[in-house]
């Protein structure tokens, strides 16, 4: 998913310019592990380097720590933490970046890919999708109904990325793009809350989040 858009870039580089970083903020990792469900990635742990490499490479950051978020609570009070610590904040799906936005040097990693609960609805033709699954794991279990999704042309890419920016892919000229088939989503905006967005219930963030622009929120579930 990348961070919530360019425009965050300049807060983020500023903020950890004026001493952002968990440090600075008075946070140990003991006390984030403490907050959330999910789990904690820090610098020294085993997995570190791999849960803060990107999938293009290219980018050599040491993020503070990388919370890999069980749920949309969780995410809440990571967006709230970094908001009131000033502390720079990367969101990563599937980690496809290609400018790096899915990693941070110095603030926290969002990281979704824990969250991969996928409810399918098959006479419905619908699927409600945390944004932690991958296109390649969500299509293969759609596919097993006869359903599908387009996304794009790579499997391991994370579906809260290509949504939001758009899903260009194999299917894209008979079904149109990934977000032509978003129905609703759940959205943590930067106050913390938690909100179900749909043409009917919060009609402009959900225009947003298909194409409106940035910095809105992080997404966490999709119904297509």
């Amino acid at each position: 998913m990348g961070r919530i858009n360019d425009k965050t870039s300049r807060f983020e580089r500023e903020s950890t310019h004026n001493g952002g970083g968990l440090e600075r903020a008075g946070i140990t990792i003991p006390q984030l592990r403490s907050m959330v469900q999910g789990r904690v990635i820090a610098p020294g742990d085993a997995e570190y380097d791999e849960a803060r490499t990107l999938f293009y490479g290219g980018f050599d950051r040491r993020p503070g720590a990388i919370v890999r978020v069980r749920n949309a609570e969780d995410v809440a009070l990571v967006v709230s933490l970094a908001r009131d610590n000033g502390l720079e904040l990367a969101i990563r799906s599937g980690g496809h970046s290609t400018a790096g936005h899915s990693v941070s040097d110095g603030g926290i990693v969002l990281d979704l890919g824990d969250m991969k609960e996928l409810r399918i609805d098959v006479d419905g033709r619908t699927a409600w999708a945390e944004t932690g699954l991958t296109a390649g794991e969500y299509t293969d279990a759609a596919g097993a109904h006869g359903l599908a999704t387009g996304f794009g042309d790579t499997g391991s890419v994370g579906i809260g990325g290509i949504t939001l920016g758009g899903g260009v892919g194999y299917l894209v000229r008979k079904y149109g793009l990934t977000i032509d088939d978003l129905l609703s989503a759940e959205v943590v905006t930067a106050d913390g809350q938690i909100r179900h967005v749909d043409a009917e219930t919060d009609p402009d963030l959900f225009w947003a989040i298909r194409g409106g622009g940035g910095n809105f929120g992080v997404a966490t579930r999709f119904r297509f």
